[in-house]
């Protein structure tokens, strides 16, 4: 298994939990280079708070 980058560990850490629990999965069958590991949180990340932005403009 590849090891991660501390501060790439510390961004996964601080998504919410269900997200973290997935891609440490993923990360934990699947080596993954720093730079697509990266991407991946941006790409989580990104996506949570478009949710986050639809779900409060619906309420």
């Amino acid at each position: 298994m590849k090891s991660i980058h501390p501060d790439l560990f510390t961004q996964v850490m601080q998504l919410p939990q269900s997200a973290r629990t997935d891609l440490l999965e993923f990360l934990g069958a699947t080596p993954v280079e720093d730079a697509l590991l990266r991407q991946m949180i941006q790409d989580v990340t990104t996506y949570l708070k478009r949710c986050d932005e639809i779900t409060q403009s619906a309420a």
